[in-house]
């Protein structure tokens, strides 16, 4: 699979859960960093335990935005890397589909908060998304 499309998909990935291609990444190195792979999962998860709470600020607000960003900027230079591609382009990728997503997954949510009358339904379905597009990003071929 070309390495642009790993890094959109890892990209895509941070819109909606920051730390996501991260921890996939991170699940998938052949040479793990025990503490490194632990602190990286650990905040995944907690990001999507932490994602249902209703204090937590909208993704939009410019430190979260910046974070999912860099979170998929990072995400495609890692990626490119590791799988031998150019890093500049993978990263600027990575960055874009992250900040498309992050719009397009606020947008989405909100709109079917609105039209169930909760916001469970849509996180729940974007937590499936994010993980599936993470683990399509570091799938091999």
């Amino acid at each position: 699979m070309n390495i642009l499309l790993h890094a959109a998909f890892a990209g895509a990935a941070t819109g909606s859960r920051s730390q996501s291609a991260l921890a996939a990444y991170e699940l998938t190195d052949p040479h793990p960093r025990t503490f490194r792979r632990a602190a990286t999962v650990l905040g995944a998860a907690g990001e999507l335990v932490g994602d249902k709470l209703p204090r937590v600020p909208s993704r939009l607000q410019p430190a979260a935005l910046g974070a999912r960003l860099v979170c998929g900027g990072l995400s495609g230079w890692l990626l490119a890397g590791r799988h031998g591609g150019a890093r500049i382009p993978a990263t600027l990728v990575g960055c874009g589909a992250a900040a498309a997503t992050s719009f397009a997954g606020a947008r989405t949510r909100g709109l079917l908060a609105t039209r169930l009358g909760n916001d469970l339904p849509g996180a729940l379905a974007e937590d499936a998304i994010a993980v599936s597009l993470a683990g399509l990003a570091v799938r091999r071929g």
